[in-house]
């Protein structure tokens, strides 16, 4: 049992030794103090030895050891037994002999182990540590794999062995010479001469691991990026490629942060061997003005649609068009405000281009006002928007919805809502409306004030029983407003194109997704929810159906609002658990009850494993812009497989056409030290942006040290 006298005295005579031996100490260099479990000074060889779990430290270095030994006219110290010595970074080196100067900052050691801040492991036969930052080891290896638990001798799954390997604390490099990857004890890679940057960096300027692969357009490929750390805030890669049937394109990031937000330009290209220029520029900007106000932009920009396919750019599979939209924006406690534009470039046919517009300035407010004595609650929100095209419409107009919603509670539990709504617009139309006859519109300057009222009744029933709760709530919503009729086609249709009647809005004012399209006239919407709630599992589900007075034909045919009453339109949700849900929305025609929308899916997870499946059915609706009909069903089965194993297969069919859509399937190794994946995917049919084919993947990550992959596509 140590006392603390005997620790005391340790200590002092060590202090004391070390001062005889060298004189006064500059103020900056820290004296060594220990602790010990006995202490002997031996006089004949001027040496003190302490032993019994020694314990050294100085300044941020502690030294541990079975027996330290202190020559006091060489100043070293020699460690013996279980020596471990403990850097402030972290870092831990073990051995079994070791021989330091005094302040511990230089040395050798022998049978050296060395375990990382950041989980890399170095171990060998000797090394030398000098100058307080290099550790040079000799005949070395390299490895952030963890020791096999039942089995420390067996080789781990990867290793980087070498003949000498220099690790510069300073500057966070570690250095192998004469050296061989090896993967599960079999070398794989000889390496004359290899470097990466110390497992606790984060940013370090170099080469990273290439990528390469081939493809019918370009041939075989080689890529070589390397990262370029500019600034604390800023870093670039630049990655040239290498090609056997193109010529060299390059590609480029360039990243930077500032203390108010963050910028990011990608951009690409090349000069093909038939001399055609090729390229495309992508970048992200936010800033913060204030704690209310930000700006920002997106661009999105490429010489063709040909080149995002051919060079793998982005991820916009099936986009018909790349945005570049400038912005700036407002967040408050009661308002939201933006002013915006959007830059659209087709990637279509030339003839469609034409007709693609350029939106500038598209200015929106919204304002919320705290509830008033009543409860009731006034929105309110403006905008302002035009449109101009090459050929077709242009559009210009200015537009605000005001409401008011005042909740009362009923005497018998029952819920009211009285609502006010008015919508005011006003258009100034020009160019050809006949070039684009889907936007359509009058020419010339026109508007519509357009106010509704809509009184909202619901009565929700609970009870307990049959272990567990039920609800039944019947829904009845009465909305007067002026009839539209078919005059709305005079004005222009820019943002309501896409009509879609389903339970989510069956007790919306106005269902069409803008402000250009509206409803109007006496109608009634009715609905029936039921839910059911039992421990773990929940079912709850709404039914309903809207009414009109009169038909005016202002809603497009097929979209199941046309005439004086509506299709029905359901929704279902299922979960019997925590692991399981489903997921079901659909609309019926009311003559007959035949479906005319139906979409499905269900998710089953448990112990990390999923299984997700889909189905989609909706006839076509010319009128209704959806002109071909969709049939498909999908499915994924993914998840742990097995230890460090995980894996993910899908695939889509279109039932109505009989053929296959896509499919996909990624296979993945993860573990502590190693990551290895390997990605398949197949398109039946080209898209705007991905042509017909197959792309394989394979990548291959050895954690600290870097990662490469192949592609074939």
């Amino acid at each position: 049992m140590r006392s603390r006298a005997r620790l005391a005295a340790a200590a002092l005579v060590l202090a004391t030794a070390e001062a005889s031996a060298q004189g006064p100490r500059p103020e900056r260099r820290e004296p060594v103090a220990f602790t010990a479990g006995a202490l002997q000074y031996d006089e004949r060889t001027n040496t003190v030895i302490a032993s019994g779990g020694v314990e050294a430290w100085q300044g941020g270095r502690v030294l541990r050891a079975r027996e330290i030994r202190f020559d006091r006219n060489t100043s070293r110290i020699t460690a013996t037994g279980d020596v471990a010595i403990v850097e402030a970074d972290g870092r831990v080196v073990f051995a079994e002999e070791a021989e330091l100067t005094d302040d511990l900052r230089e040395g050798v050691a022998r049978d050296i182990r060395a375990l990382l801040a950041e989980g890399g492991r170095f171990a060998a036969t000797g090394g030398r540590r000098s100058e307080g930052r290099f550790t040079e080891l000799r005949r070395g290896v390299y490895s952030t794999c963890e020791p096999c638990p039942t089995d420390p001798e067996r080789p781990p799954l990867w290793q980087l062995r070498a003949d000498r390997i220099l690790h510069d604390q300073e500057q966070k490099t570690v250095e192998y010479f004469d050296a061989t990857m090896q993967f599960a004890g079999v070398p794989v890679a000889y390496l004359p001469y290899f470097s990466h940057a110390d497992p606790s960096v984060k940013r370090k300027s170099g080469f990273l691991f290439p990528d390469f692969g081939s493809t019918r357009h370009l041939g075989f490929f080689f890529r070589q990026p390397y990262y370029w750390v500019i600034s604390p805030q800023a870093d670039a890669t630049i990655a040239p490629m290498l090609t056997t049937r193109q010529n060299v394109p390059l590609f480029v990031e360039y990243r930077r942060r500032f203390n108010s937000g963050f910028l990011t330009l990608r951009g690409s290209g090349n000069v093909e061997r038939n001399g055609e220029a090729r390229g495309a520029v992508f970048s992200t900007g936010r800033f913060s003005v204030n704690e209310t106000w930000r700006a920002g932009w997106t661009v999105q920009r490429s010489s063709d649609d040909t080149y995002l396919r051919r060079y793998r750019v982005g991820s916009l599979d099936r986009t018909a068009a790349l945005v570049t939209t400038p912005f700036f924006e407002g967040f408050g406690r009661s308002f939201y405000a933006r002013a915006d534009g959007f830059l659209y470039q087709g990637l279509q046919s030339d003839a469609n281009r034409r007709s693609i517009p350029v939106v500038l300035p598209r200015l929106y407010g919204e304002y919320v006002a705290e509830p008033d004595r009543f409860g009731g609650q006034f929105r309110t929100d403006a905008g302002i928007f035009a449109a101009s095209r090459r050929v077709g419409t242009d559009t210009q107009r200015i537009a605000s919805r005001s409401n008011y919603g005042l909740p009362v509670t009923g005497p018998i539990g029952d819920l009211w809502t009285f609502e006010g709504n008015l919508d005011l617009v006003g258009y100034n139309v020009g160019g050809d409306p006949a070039e684009t006859p889907v936007i359509g519109g009058s020419t010339g300057a026109s508007g519509r004030l357009h106010p509704q009222a809509a009184v909202t009744w619901r009565w929700p029933l609970l009870r307990t029983g049959w272990g567990g709760a039920q609800l039944i709530e019947p829904i009845l919503q009465g909305i007067i407003a002026p009839r539209i009729g078919r005059d709305q086609s005079r004005y222009p249709n820019e943002d309501s194109l896409d009509l879609e009647f389903t339970a989510a809005n069956l007790f919306s004012l106005n269902r069409f997704p803008g402000i250009d399209r509206l409803e109007g006239g006496a109608r009634l919407n009715a609905g029936l929810r039921a839910a059911y709630y039992l421990g773990g599992t929940t079912i709850d589900g709404l039914i309903g159906q809207a009414f009109r007075a009169k038909d005016d034909g202002a809603l497009p045919r097929g979209s199941g609002l046309e005439g004086r009453r509506s299709d029905y339109v359901a929704q279902l949700t299922v979960s019997p658990s925590e692991y399981v849900s489903f997921n079901y929305r659909g609309r019926f025609a009311s003559r007959d009850f035949s479906s005319a929308l139906a979409d499905f899916n269900g998710t089953f997870q448990y112990a990390g494993r999923y299984l997700s499946l889909s189905y989609f059915d909706a006839p076509a609706q010319p009128l209704a812009n959806q002109p071909l009909a969709r049939r498909e069903i999908a499915g994924a089965i993914g998840g742990r497989i097995l230890g460090f194993w995980s894996g993910v297969v899908g695939a889509q069919r279109d039932l109505e056409n009989g053929r296959m859509v896509a499919s996909f399937g990624r296979l993945t190794y993860d573990d502590e030290c190693f990551t290895f994946q390997v990605t398949y995917s197949r398109r039946f049919s080209s898209t705007l942006t991905q042509e017909r084919g197959s792309d394989i993947v394979f990548r291959l990550v050895f954690k600290t040290v870097g990662d490469f992959g192949v592609s074939l596509f």
